[in-house]
């Protein structure tokens, strides 16, 4: 190993809350690439499997077209292999379509759980914003303290609603 190929030192982390800043972004970056990723990938299987569907469409339509003019020509002419030929391109459109079907479904609930990962994940935009605040508070200098002023303690007045209690009199 040369000098050059040695592992750049990552950034330092200097606090718990600079740590915890560090991987909430770097898990919702990783996230949201995942999610996109995923999204992606299943589009372009649809894709693969529209464009197969395609082709068998076009292998059975040729292949039928290629029985009626046997048929025309001599109808007695055995076209069994055409026909067997005919029944496995319908029995292997009809899978195809079935994953077809599938796959769409498959999207529809990945695309529903992409949207409620990402708005759940927004949760993480709101700790790194809490602990940017944090760190600005705790790095920010604290204001001068004012001076208290020492004012004697104010006297309280006897309260009006209670009277001072008196002698009972007697009366003979």
């Amino acid at each position: 190993m040369t000098s050059t190929d040695k592992p750049k030192p990552t950034d330092k982390v200097s606090s718990p809350l600079h740590l915890l800043q560090t991987l909430t972004r770097t898990l919702n970056e990783h996230l949201t690439e995942a999610c996109e990723k995923a999204v992606k990938d299943a589009g372009k299987a649809l894709e693969k499997l529209q464009r197969q569907q395609e082709k068998l469409e076009d292998k059975l339509k040729q292949s039928e077209a290629k029985l009626a003019d046997r048929t025309a020509e001599d109808p007695n002419k055995p076209a069994s292999k055409t026909r067997r030929k005919i029944a496995d391109l319908q029995a292997a459109l009809l899978e195809l379509k079935q994953a077809r079907s599938s796959a769409e479904s498959y999207i529809e609930k990945l695309e529903a759980d992409v949207r409620q990962t990402l708005r759940l994940a927004k949760g993480l935009d709101r700790i790194d914003a809490q602990v940017s605040q944090a760190l600005d508070k705790r790095d920010a200098p604290k204001p001068a303290a004012k001076p208290r002023s020492r004012r004697a303690p104010a006297k309280r007045k006897p309260s009006a609603a209670k009277p001072a209690a008196q002698p009972a009199t007697e009366a003979n």
